[in-house]
């Protein structure tokens, strides 16, 4: 509670009943109608009651009215009233705890006016009242005296008959007035500034074109006050008629221990909290939901989202206590302790779904905070949602999850219950790229890979990582299956282990790269720094189609080579050199002249020796011409042939035949064997 400021009006007898002094300026119509509502409420006093209480809203400047009116016997003519109105601001209308303390503010003036102004005392009703609820006396008003209306009675009335504009007998204002103040003070802010009452009709009262919401009169005024009522404003009113022995609903006996307590106790701070309603019909809606959480009261959470559901069907309505009760931040006035996790899932699976805004209650961003949050709880929830059919309030929370749900929850999801793991790789790709979930899939490993094969389309990105995965894990049957089904990130996925590993590929996996030349190859020349290693692998992935990759040149290769050398690594050596040789035969850019120089010699002299290794020599095979059947087995001869056939073929220069062989006695056979094939014999008719 804090100080707040009330502006204040006096209302009375100068030459007509008019506005006498006031603390605040209002348009003329709100001062009309003002004007109107203080002055007596009839036609003449009535004995009983010479003083009453009204209550109603300046809706266009969300003001609220709190007045107290007196008979003016003292004034020279009959009929006459002083009136003290305070006016609350909307803003400032859940500060007054009880309205019961306002009437202490009340001062009827004197019989005139004085130097300065109408006042009682030190009083004026020029000057805004200052009232601060927390340090006021709470107590609604004293003792209600004998034959006083039951506030049981007048609650049932109002908010369980749904009694419209109730009309109230009584002997007098005072035995009303306790239950008035109790009413009103028990309500939350939106009833409040909507609640219009008078505990002093002498006639038909009204605002808005409509009877008071509650109005108390003489019995024997009743007759007329109803058939006034239906006449000028066209509106039915109902009586109140008092039994005692009517059994009240179990809220009505809360609400009623409740009001009896200055500033209201557990049942008020329920209703306050949740309660967003502006007609009198929500108040019995919400005060029925809330009694059920008083503490004692047992709490089951399924039951209470259906029961929710089923006083407040519509997404928009009781939006406050929805969110008291299902939100992230919920009210911990609740006896309703459940965990995050615990209430997602059963949001997740109910029935009553269409209750509820899945955007009002932040059920994505809180599924995904939750994996964050909590790895135990996330996994325990996931569980849930894949063994439950899910709503459209599931699907948001299942799609928050699978947002950020990490390698590790879905690990210890499926240690438990392996058979979510395809479902949450089809849900979220991106799992796929964990080489712990493909370890632990073991025999389920093929599942998996179907799984994100008939997801929706994965980026090249993922589906790079996922094939590095595949492979990281050794899943090697799968390769082949990734390869054909994604083609070039799959295969520099594969590469990209091999780079970051070091490791080599088994002959399965090398064997499924064969038939994707061009993407090694793209792989290789994208970055000239990749590690050696790799580039070896590559090699011996390609070299035995250098005719596919030609066209890539040879520069890769020049470099992995000389690389070699320097690590001394002699048998690698051999094998590029073969490759180099190849591409060299073919023409490869740049240089093949110099390429050819520089492996020729010592290849044809390893061939000579018997000492060409049968993977080096597949590299060549294709690419040197073969001989009759006889002597296809003369590697030397088909070197020296193939040579001779590139010069024709590529039309270089004869004179760069000593380039390629400086060995006389080699340049001696290459010429012999160069007059077996075709063209040859002119073309190097000068080369010796």
């Amino acid at each position: 509670m804090r100080e707040v400021l009330l502006h204040q009006s006096l209302h009375g007898y100068s030459e007509g009943h008019r506005l006498l002094e006031t603390s605040i300026k209002l348009p003329e119509d709100v001062a009309r109608l003002m004007l109107r509502m203080s002055d007596l409420s009839g036609s003449s006093v009535f004995p009983g009651f010479e003083e009453y209480l009204t209550g109603y809203p300046l809706l266009p400047l969300n003001f609220y009215v709190f007045a107290k009116t007196w008979y003016a016997p003292e004034m020279p003519r009959p009929g006459c009233v002083w009136t003290h109105s305070l006016v609350i601001d909307f803003k400032d209308i859940d500060q007054i705890a009880s309205l019961g303390q306002l009437t202490k503010l009340f001062v009827r003036p004197k019989t005139s006016k004085t130097p300065s102004g109408f006042a009682n005392g030190s009083t004026s009703y020029g000057s805004p009242v200052s009232f601060d609820s927390s340090n006021s006396d709470a107590s609604a008003s004293l003792s209600p005296p004998t034959g006083s209306v039951d506030f049981k009675e007048l609650c049932n009335a109002l908010y369980v008959a749904n009694r419209k504009n109730l009309l109230v007998p009584g002997q007098s204002t005072a035995q009303v007035e306790d239950a008035v103040l109790k009413i009103w003070s028990q309500q939350w802010p939106a009833l409040r500034v909507n609640f219009t009452f008078c505990t002093g009709a002498l006639s038909a009262r009204g605002f808005a074109g409509k009877p008071f919401d509650l109005q108390c009169a003489p019995p024997q005024l009743i007759r007329e006050i109803i058939t006034a009522a239906l006449a000028k404003q066209s509106q039915t009113m109902s009586l109140l008629t008092q039994d005692k022995t009517i059994s009240h609903e179990t809220w009505v006996e809360e609400a009623a221990a409740d009001a009896e307590l200055p500033r209201g106790g557990q049942f008020r701070k329920l209703l306050w909290s949740v309660a967003d309603g502006a007609h009198l019909e929500d108040f019995q809606t919400f005060a029925s939901l809330i009694v059920q959480f008083l503490p004692g009261n047992p709490v089951r959470l399924r039951n209470v989202i259906a029961l929710i559901a089923e006083r407040f069907p519509e997404k928009s309505s009781a939006a406050a206590l929805k969110k008291s009760f299902f939100g992230k931040d919920r009210s911990n006035l609740f006896n309703f302790q459940f965990d995050e996790w615990e209430i997602l899932s059963e949001l997740s699976t109910a029935p009553d779904y269409g209750a509820f805004d899945p955007e009002t209650l932040n059920l994505r961003a809180r599924a995904k905070l939750l994996c964050s949050d909590s790895q135990e709880d996330a996994k325990q929830l996931i569980s849930n949602l894949f063994r439950e059919t899910i709503n459209p309030l599931g699907q948001e929370v299942l799609a928050g999850l699978l947002e950020s749900i990490t390698p590790e929850i879905a690990r210890r999801i499926t240690a438990q219950q392996p058979h979510f793991l395809p479902a949450l790789f089809r849900a979220k790709p991106e799992l796929g790229t964990s080489v712990e979930l493909w370890r632990a899939a073991g025999d389920h490993a093929r599942e998996l890979f179907e799984s994100l094969s008939s997801a929706n389309d994965p980026t090249e990105e993922q589906i790079t990582a996922i094939s590095e995965a595949i492979v990281s894990s050794g899943a090697d049957t799968l390769v082949k299956r990734a390869l054909e089904k994604w083609g070039k990130p799959a295969v520099f996925g594969v590469l990209n282990h091999v780079a970051s590993s070091g490791a080599e590929l088994s002959e399965r996996v090398a064997g499924a790269l064969t038939f994707h030349s061009q993407f090694v190859m793209q792989w290789v020349c994208a970055d000239v720094d990749r590690p050696l290693v790799s580039k070896v692998v590559c090699a011996h992935i390609v070299a035995p189609y250098s005719y596919q990759i030609k066209d890539f040149g040879n520069e890769v290769w020049l470099r992995t080579y000389e690389d070699l050398r320097k690590q001394e690594d002699y048998k690698e050596v051999n094998y590029l050199s073969a490759l180099l040789l190849a591409l060299g035969l073919q023409n490869a850019s740049p240089l093949p002249v110099k390429v050819i120089a520089l492996c020729f010699e010592h290849i044809h002299q390893l061939a000579w020796d018997d000492k060409i290794p049968d993977d080096n020599w597949i590299i060549l095979d294709p690419i040197v011409p073969h001989l009759a059947w006889l002597n296809d087995w003369d590697k030397c001869e088909r070197l020296r042939r193939g040579l001779a056939d590139a010069f024709i073929n590529f039309k270089w220069s004869p004179e760069l035949l000593h380039e390629c062989v400086r060995n006389d006695e080699l340049l001696d056979l290459v010429l012999q064997s160069a007059k077996r094939v075709d063209g040859a014999v002119d073309y190097f008719r000068y080369a010796h």
